[in-house]
């Protein structure tokens, strides 16, 4: 049989050897914390040299195209209402286009408005109900639209305007 005395023994090992794995732990989790330590400082000293280095934009990705914009400009809008092709005069449509223009052309535009509001304007009235309906091309319409918009500044102006062309309204009636 086992006496007390064994009892107290057993139990002073065990308690001897939770305390040896306890520092155990903690040498091993003081180290691991020193390497996060230390590797938290290399890849902070690090990173800006290798930031810099991976984000150099060659010669050539940096240079601007006419085809972007210089600045961000105020938008320029456009409403127009017109009648669709085919429609008998049954039928409107309700169109306001907002030109993101390539460079500042706000002086410009004013004298402008009339005659580019008349050019949207003919071109939606070439467009039948049925292509006005159809959703998938607007994407189709902010082309050509920024297309004869672009002909036009360019021949009268000796530069585009539309950067991007967007509908803030499309109504059909």
């Amino acid at each position: 049989m086992a006496k007390i005395e064994d009892i107290e023994e057993v139990s002073e090992v065990e308690s001897g050897g939770t305390k040896s794995k306890l520092i155990e732990f903690g040498i091993y989790g003081t180290t691991a914390l020193v390497f996060l330590i230390v590797a938290y400082f290399l890849v902070n000293s690090l990173y800006p040299g290798i930031y810099k280095f991976r984000n150099l934009k060659k010669p050539a990705e940096s240079v601007k195209t006419v085809d972007q914009p210089e600045a961000e400009y105020d938008l320029l809008m456009l409403k127009t209402v017109v009648n669709p092709k085919g429609s008998g005069a049954n039928r409107f449509l309700m169109v306001e286009v907002a030109l993101n223009p390539l460079l500042d052309f706000s002086s410009e535009f004013e004298k402008m408005n009339p005659k580019l509001t008349s050019l949207t304007g003919e071109y939606f009235a070439t467009k039948t109900v049925e292509e006005l309906s159809e959703v998938k091309n607007r994407e189709l319409f902010k082309k050509e639209l920024a297309q004869q918009i672009n002909e036009y500044t360019k021949a009268t102006t000796g530069n585009n305007l539309v950067y991007e062309l967007y509908f803030v309204q499309f109504i059909m009636q």
